[in-house]
């Protein structure tokens, strides 16, 4: 009997709590221009009832007096409100662009907008998991290995093409590729690929200018692009946008080598071939940083991201060369390339990302930019006495002048292909200056608009080293080969608006540009393509080229 009474106490209260539920109509709206937010979600906070707005943005939902409303919508911040004496409450919902990590902004010419809705597909490509999965440390590599669609190799042997790793969309030229960085157009380098690499008669950018850890995400949109941006992205555009992250630092190093002991000459030293260094080559080291720190009382903020890399040479060669006509895992000796690998790189870079609210309406400051430095040295073709001793320095009776720092001899004599050679290694100097600038804010209730100034700087110098002119003879072993610069400078102003009505959802851009470009042609000293044998017999200039 005592249970019996306890039992039945308990299902009045339940019934005498449920009682107090009232239902309550929920209209959901857009804050900013007052049409419903179809498919919100709407949940009382701390139970399991929950109910789902139509296409007219109305939500029934089942809640007492004093609990809460969480709604929620995609691209919207999430709003809470207490249930009161009002069954119909009014629901304003805030858009917001960066509410969740997958809004983008390439392909829309919007303010930003979800990944799930933009009108063509975007590969979004969050750096910081990327770089920790490949186990690369360089964008490009990142890149490669993250975006099925972008790929780049190294190059060997191809003059410019060692010292400077060009990416490409879709197997398309780099140049065809646009690439900007927080929607704002990237400079390309100076650099003009030649003698049958990838992207023969293109210019590209050097991505790997840019530090990792400057970076948040990438976006990558290849269909429609060109109906978008113009001719200049036939195979696409990768955006690049930057880290806003504030009161946190974070920094990553990494070291790495190879290990090849079916390639690597170190490996069978005993052919006297070919150029070696280290059985276990191409070291790298390479470290990456960024910190972000606010700036006023109105949500500013200032991000610093600096990155260093240093990579030794590798060196590849096929080692077996006995019976190569009938042995398929061999290959003839490489008499043409006897210093092949990747060439050594050493690069430091610095960068920045600011913005300055200037009042309470959404108009802002902003600029990021920033600066880069490399060195690089790769080997040239291999220049053999047998083949061209005009390029070799000779005495007053056509005798070779042996240079040992710089010539060797293959095969000891006792070889077929025994012969005295030498390999010009081509130097390069590569900075990389860049600065963008503008505000943006309102116009009026619906208008967004953005003016800015961007102007990027790329420099691109060579050196020859350890190697001759040969009608100067065997003293000078150095040159300055001279180089290339490039200078853009864009200017834009941009107009967007959402529209309302019959075509609601839909977006309205336009916008003016202007952009000047310089590209200069320096000459080296005149020793470098200066031809000083007066009979005819030596090869022009400095040999690496």
């Amino acid at each position: 009997m005592k249970k019996f009474f306890l039992s039945l106490m308990a299902m009045c209260l339940f019934i005498a709590a449920y009682s107090q539920q009232n239902d309550y109509i929920l209209r959901i709206k857009d804050a900013a221009t007052g049409q419903p937010v179809p498919n919100a979600s709407v949940t009382v906070k701390g139970t399991t009832r929950g109910a789902a707005a139509g296409t007219d943005g109305v939500a029934v939902i089942a809640a007492s007096p004093g609990e809460t409303f969480e709604i929620s919508s995609v691209g919207y911040l999430t709003e809470t409100i207490k249930a009161g004496s009002e069954k119909e409450i009014a629901v304003n919902m805030i858009f917001s662009s960066v509410s969740l990590p997958d809004v983008v902004l390439v392909g829309t010419r919007s303010a930003g907008r979800v990944k799930s809705e933009t009108p063509v597909p975007v590969d979004v490509v969050p750096m910081k998991s990327s770089e920790l999965s490949t186990g690369r440390s360089d964008l490009t590599a990142v890149m490669n290995y993250a975006a099925p669609s972008l790929n780049y190799n190294k190059q060997s042997g191809s003059d410019g093409g060692d010292h400077i790793d060009l990416a490409t969309l879709r197997g398309l030229g780099p140049d065809q590729t646009l690439v900007l960085i927080n929607g704002k157009r990237r400079h390309q380098t100076a650099f003009v690929a030649v003698f049958g690499t990838r992207g023969r008669g293109n210019s590209g950018t050097d991505m790997n200018a840019i530090p990792i850890s400057a970076i948040d995400r990438v976006e990558i949109l290849r269909d429609g692009a060109s109906a978008q941006y113009g001719s200049d992205a036939i195979a696409g555009v990768i955006n690049l946008v930057l880290n806003k992250n504030t009161g946190e630092f974070t920094a990553d190093a990494g070291y790495s080598f190879y290990n090849d002991k079916k390639y690597n000459p170190a490996f069978k030293p005993g052919l006297n071939q070919y150029v070696f260094d280290k059985k276990m080559d191409g070291a790298a080291y390479n470290l990456n940083a960024n910190y972000g720190f606010k700036a006023g009382s109105k949500g500013g903020f200032v991000n610093l991201s600096g990155s260093f890399l240093n990579q030794e040479k590798t060196f590849r060669q096929a080692l077996d060369t006995s019976d190569f006509d009938n042995n398929e895992n061999a290959l003839p000796t490489n008499i043409y390339r006897r210093a092949h690998g990747d060439g050594s790189v050493t690069s430091g870079s610095g960068f920045l990302n600011a913005e300055f609210p200037l009042n309470d309406n959404g108009t802002a400051f902003y600029a990021f930019g920033g600066v880069s430095f490399k060195k690089s040295d790769a080997y040239a073709f291999t220049r053999n006495w047998s083949m061209r001793p005009d390029r070799f320095p000779t005495d007053a009776d056509g005798n070779l002048i042996f240079v040992p720092d710089i010539m060797q001899t293959s095969g000891e004599g006792i070889y077929a292909d025994a012969d005295t050679f030498y390999n010009p290694r081509i130097q390069t100097k590569i900075s990389d200056l860049s600065l963008a600038a503008g505000v943006k804010g309102k116009w009026g209730e619906k208008w967004n608009w953005d003016l800015s100034n961007t102007i990027g700087r790329n420099d691109f110098h060579f050196y020859g080293e350890k190697t001759f002119n040969a009608s100067l003879g065997a003293d000078k072993t150095r040159f300055d080969d001279g180089g290339f610069s490039f200078l853009q400078n864009t200017v834009n102003l941009n107009f967007d608006r959402k529209i309302e009505g019959i075509a609601q959802g839909m977006n309205f851009a336009t916008g003016v540009e202007y952009r000047f470009e310089n590209y200069k042609l320096y000459a080296g000293e005149p020793d470098s393509n200066r031809k000083y044998d007066t009979t005819g017999n030596k090869a022009t200039g400095s040999q690496g080229f």
